[in-house]
């Protein structure tokens, strides 16, 4: 029952705070850095099978207002990932690649944010685990920061709301990312140990939290 600062917008998923900072920073300027990240067009990866992402065909005020928050713009996790490796490395999109480079070769990249937003973030999604909605997705010994999503999946011309799709981003360890893990359900059904709850809080960021206390071990993170 207050107004929300910028980091408890990010860290609760407000849809509204994320629709007013969307209006204030402009639809061109929103259009222009989801852009920039390379989700308005098929991930350049080395597959022929590469679907394009569904973007509004007027991207209107509406428009604005709902991918603000996750809804109207639909890419693939590897589009999402690659996104998320540059809003927490420094600011710099590299080329997703199934080819494993040669220690030691770093291969070229384009800037998109400064590193001391790249720092900002990295402290807000660490701030998501320790006190938002990815609390789930914590594991003990690691730093991790990440970012939940619910979307409501569309059937006919209506939102169904019990059919979700639930995801988490993280990244890890977040005081010098080395590596992003995404998790995400289809259709999730919450349980009694979820309180009926089926949303990314809830059911994908415990996954990531599992995966991330497995994997870190052998690789030495």
């Amino acid at each position: 029952r207050r107004w929300l600062s910028v980091p408890e917008i990010f860290i609760y998923s407000s849809n509204i705070g994320a629709v007013k900072m969307a209006l204030d920073v402009g639809i061109d300027a929103q259009r222009a850095f989801l852009d920039r990240l390379g989700l308005l067009s098929p991930s350049p990866v080395e597959l022929t099978e590469v679907g394009a992402p569904l973007v509004p065909g007027r991207w209107r005020r509406v428009n604005a207002m709902t991918i603000s928050f996750g809804h109207g713009l639909s890419v693939s996790p590897l589009q999402l990932v690659s996104g998320v490796s540059a809003m927490v490395n420094g600011g710099v999109l590299y080329t997703p690649t199934l080819v494993k480079h040669q220690t030691g070769q770093v291969p070229a990249g384009k800037r998109v944010i400064s590193a001391r937003t790249s720092e900002r973030m990295r402290r807000l999604l660490r701030l998501v685990v320790t006190k938002g909605t990815g609390r789930k997705a914590a594991a003990a010994g690691y730093l991790v920061g990440g970012k939940t999503g619910t979307a409501e999946k569309v059937r006919g011309r209506r939102y169904k709301s019990k059919a979700l799709i639930s995801s988490f981003i993280a990244a890890f360890p977040m005081h010098a990312p080395r590596y992003v893990v995404f998790a995400m359900l289809d259709e999730p059904t919450g349980t009694k140990k979820t309180h009926g709850f089926a949303t990314g809080g809830w059911v994908a960021a415990p996954v990531v939290g599992g995966i991330v206390r497995r994997i870190g071990p052998l690789l030495k993170v």
